[in-house]
């Protein structure tokens, strides 16, 4: 029976723990994207340390790029930064979504 009652009291301590809400590490994204403050990398060419760049600086957990034509999926995910790029692979304009 005690055995018993200090599985359940673990597993009520462990079930507790896993509820508790955790800070986001410095430096790590929050997952709330803003694509405003990127005005200034518009028509650079869209490389892949000027893409991570600017995921860093939107605060996004997820980023893709969008060319001319794609087919992409509508869903909306708020930490998501969409790159738009022209026919040259030149950023057109960011978004969030």
């Amino acid at each position: 029976m005690k055995k018993a009652v200090i599985v359940a009291f673990a597993l009520t301590m462990f079930a507790m723990a896993a509820c508790a809400p955790v800070a986001p590490l410095p430096g790590v994204p929050t997952g709330e994207c803003s694509a405003s403050g990127l005005e200034n990398l518009v028509g650079a060419a869209a490389t892949p340390s000027l893409v991570n760049r600017a995921k860093r600086q939107a605060g996004a957990s997820v980023v893709r790029i969008l060319r001319p034509g794609q087919i992409v999926t509508m869903e909306y995910q708020n930490g998501r930064l969409n790159v738009n790029v022209d026919e040259n692979n030149r950023v057109k304009s960011f978004n969030c979504g």
